[in-house]
């Protein structure tokens, strides 16, 4: 089982539109997400065939939608009722020139939440993986989960930035997924290029990380190993219509890939081409979309 945590999970509302500031604005389409990075995991990797789970909270009215709209996408889940209350957030996403993203805030999370939220954790065993991604209130959460998680030998994975990411690496994560930008940051270090992003992934191993990928857009991702092997892949050719999604669903293939093969170069390039799927669809690819991009990623193991 790979187990998805989403803290702060949300209805995304999506519009195509171009946005023209202090005009009266008219959508192109519009639809309705249930949105999260770890929800986004979990629903491609049930796409993808894995057996997934996402666990986190959700609240009022706006969180029984979130949990109405994963049983439509048939993507199981325990979303816990807050115990403080509150509603859920709504995320505003505009596709069009330029994309536009206004992202709501959501309900606190009090220290019982986390609680029953750290009970849904006890069953994990040493063949399922839990990945933790996206922003959380409270930055020690994380790693509390991590500790918690430390002697039952599973698979964890961070998605997640700054301080949070910082204190996870304490716990030694089996893999960390930073892009550019989020590798740079973490560092002081602007515009990143290639050559320095290994030399920081090294230095995220130094400080704790097992197993650090690299997502770079439109020139791919590369990935190196805590056995010190380096892997790099190219990116997909086609349309970008949404890049909401293309790193979780990167980190979902990845996952699908490593499991069903064990090789690291295999896994990579399953990831490459989940990420293209939902980088070149309206929202999260499908499998059938995957496994057409599979055949455009070349993996090439480097000296490092």
């Amino acid at each position: 089982m790979i187990y998805t945590i989403t803290t702060n999970p949300s209805i995304d509302y999506t519009m195509e539109a171009d946005l023209i500031p202090g005009q009266v604005n008219r959508a192109r389409s519009e639809a309705i997400y249930p949105g999260g990075k770890g929800i986004n995991v979990s629903v491609s990797l049930q796409r993808l065939g894995e057996e997934t789970r996402v666990l986190g909270f959700a609240a009022g009215h706006i969180g029984r939608t979130i949990r109405a709209l994963l049983d439509d996408l048939r993507c199981p889940h325990a979303l816990l009722e807050l115990s403080g209350g509150g509603e859920s957030r709504i995320n505003v996403k505009f596709m069009g020139t330029p994309e536009t993203a206004v992202n709501g805030i959501g309900p606190q999370l009090e220290k019982a939440d986390l609680d029953n939220l750290m009970a849904l954790l006890r069953d994990v065993n040493q063949e399922d993986a839990v990945v933790l991604c996206g922003w959380t209130r409270s930055v020690s959460f994380y790693v509390e989960i991590l500790r918690q998680l430390a002697g039952t030998g599973c698979m964890t994975v961070l998605d997640c930035t700054g301080e949070t990411l910082w204190q996870c690496l304490e716990c030694r994560p089996f893999l960390v997924k930073p892009n550019l930008v989020e590798l740079g940051a973490l560092y002081g270090v602007e515009d990143l290029e290639y050559d320095e992003a290994v030399e920081l992934a090294h230095q995220l191993q130094r400080d704790g990380a097992r197993n650090v990928l690299v997502s770079m857009g439109g020139a791919g991702a590369f990935l190196l190993t805590e056995e010190q092997e380096l892997y790099l892949a190219n990116a997909c050719i086609g349309q970008v219509r949404n890049t909401v999604g293309a790193g979780d669903s990167l980190i979902a293939g990845f996952l699908h890939g490593l499991k069903r093969t064990g090789d690291y170069g295999k896994a990579l390039q399953m990831g490459i081409a989940a990420g293209g799927a939902t980088a070149f669809s309206d929202w999260l690819g499908s499998k059938e979309q995957t496994m057409e991009l599979l055949g455009q990623v070349q993996i090439e193991k480097a000296s490092v």
